[in-house]
């Protein structure tokens, strides 16, 4: 199943998919028995490069020498075989020195062996030596009669201008969602496979315009013998179901940092991919930007979509990508977070955050502690975070990356760069433990109070904090 692709390979220049534009020049061409001494074909990888490189050089030497080849005279089977002498196909990527074209160039003025035509086929061409084109180049301005040159390149731009103009350029366009999920459906059928519309339509859109690639992915899913839908595909692609990819995208643009953690922590645990999951946001942000009725403005979702795509070339070179993946995540949602914490109907009066400070709060430089447990605010401040320590590392990280801001005679107030931290010390048996903890140093009953300040200076390398308190707060679901 997974050489589907060339089991399926066109065997007509009208049964390549998305290139309707080449198929009509070159039937023409061949009609009229026009047929050029070298061609360019140039577009995206799968897009039936070869393919054409193939069917030309069978329609060339073809015993009828119509607009198609008949693939039934020997000319055309020998050429379908793979053992026709006359047609040399050359990988530019494993053979680009000067020798391998100057051995060309000593070869190519003997006449064909079996076929009225010589076909040389070179694939990426543009890997091939400054010394090597110039030796190709010599080759194209004078060439034999009986020689035809097919090129083809995922990269026209590292193709030299005079090597261009020298020969018949082809344009290849990459198929679109729906020519892709058609021919999926029409193989499928043809494997006697059961697939969805949605199955059908998903591997188009996985396969991003290659018809290589569509019908790879098909011959892979196809080893389960199972009835492939959406779900399933997606499961065995390893992929992450399609609502997580859509609510975490959603999360980041509202700046609900909080969700975010919560639903990429179950996802890690059930064993997902990272970088998968980044990619799957990153598809969709781009698949948002042409939707009538978008997730957010264009503008946005294309911000989301560039920030997404660098972080993934960052991650490649990271010995720890999956780390810089979720630190860059949780960064994107905390930046679009609004300044204050709004109270939820879940909090009791006490656990309400006030916005200001009331007027028996004093400043941290001159407050004084009562009860004699602390001589001054840093101690009580010391002594406190090495409470929280003792009994809650995951809670430290947090408060470690806080910032005493008030102490008055029953209030603590502390302030935290981002929301999420916030919520996570008002959740009920943090505050609890929090609270209970300052008493204790303070020497008196308090109250927390906490404020989110998103241009807190923490005076340490914020990426690297970040990273390492995010970790932490992942286990602090569960405060015993």
């Amino acid at each position: 199943m997974s050489s589907l692709y060339r089991r399926y390979r066109p065997a007509h220049f009208r049964e390549v998919v998305g290139q309707n534009h080449i198929r009509e020049s070159l039937e023409a061409a061949l009609m009229k028995k026009q047929i050029g001494h070298a061609y360019l074909f140039s577009g995206p990888r799968g897009t039936g490069k070869t393919t054409v490189a193939r069917l030309l050089s069978r329609a060339v030497n073809c015993i009828e020498v119509k607009d198609q080849p008949c693939n039934e005279c020997a000319r055309c089977q020998l050429v379908a075989s793979g053992k026709a002498i006359d047609i040399i196909e050359i990988d530019a990527a494993s053979n680009r020195g000067i020798d391998e074209i100057r051995s060309l160039r000593e070869k190519i003025a003997f006449a064909p062996t079996e076929l009225p035509y010589k076909v040389y086929i070179i694939d990426e061409v543009h890997m091939l030596t400054k010394e090597a084109f110039n030796a190709l180049l010599k080759t194209l301005e004078e060439p034999p009669g009986h020689a035809i040159f097919i090129l083809a390149t995922t990269e026209l731009h590292r193709v030299p201008e005079t090597i261009i103009s020298r020969c018949q350029r082809f344009q290849f366009y990459r198929a679109t969602p729906e020519q892709l999920a058609a021919t999926v459906s029409q193989v499928a059928a043809a494997e006697g496979l059961t697939l969805s519309s949605g199955a059908s339509s998903f591997i188009a859109r996985r396969a991003e315009g290659s018809y290589r690639d569509a019908l790879t992915l098909l011959g892979n899913l196809a080893f389960t013998g199972k009835n492939l839908d959406e779900s399933t595909v997606r499961e065995l692609l390893g992929l992450p179901p399609s609502e997580l990819s859509h609510n975490l995208v959603k999360y980041v643009l509202e700046g609900q940092a909080g969700l975010l953690i919560r639903e990429v922590a179950e996802y890690l645990k059930t064993g997902g991919d990272l970088t998968a999951l980044v990619k799957a946001m990153a598809q969709l942000c781009q698949e948002q930007i042409w939707q009538d009725a978008p997730l957010a403005q264009p503008a946005q979702l294309a911000t989301l979509l560039e920030e997404l795509l660098a972080s993934l070339a960052r991650a490649r070179v990271s010995s720890d990508p999956a780390s810089l993946l979720l630190a860059r995540l949780i960064r994107l949602a905390v930046q679009a977070e609004p300044t204050k914490v709004a109270a939820t109907p879940a909090m009791t009066d006490l656990q309400k955050a006030p916005t200001s400070h009331d007027e028996e709060s004093v400043s941290v430089d001159s407050v004084a502690v009562a009860g004699g447990k602390a001589s001054d605010t840093n101690q009580f401040w010391r002594q406190f975070l090495e409470e929280v320590k003792q009994h809650n590392h995951a809670l430290y990280a947090i408060c470690r990356s806080a910032r005493l801001e008030a102490l008055t005679t029953d209030k603590l107030t502390i302030a935290v760069k981002f929301r999420f931290y916030s919520e996570r010390l008002y959740e009920p048996k943090n505050r609890r433990l929090v609270e209970d903890l300052a008493s204790r140093v303070a020497g008196r009953a308090l109250i927390l109070e906490c404020l989110v300040k998103t241009d807190l200076d923490l005076g340490r390398n914020s990426e690297e904090d970040l990273l390492s308190t995010v970790v932490d707060v992942f286990e602090l679901n569960e405060v015993g």
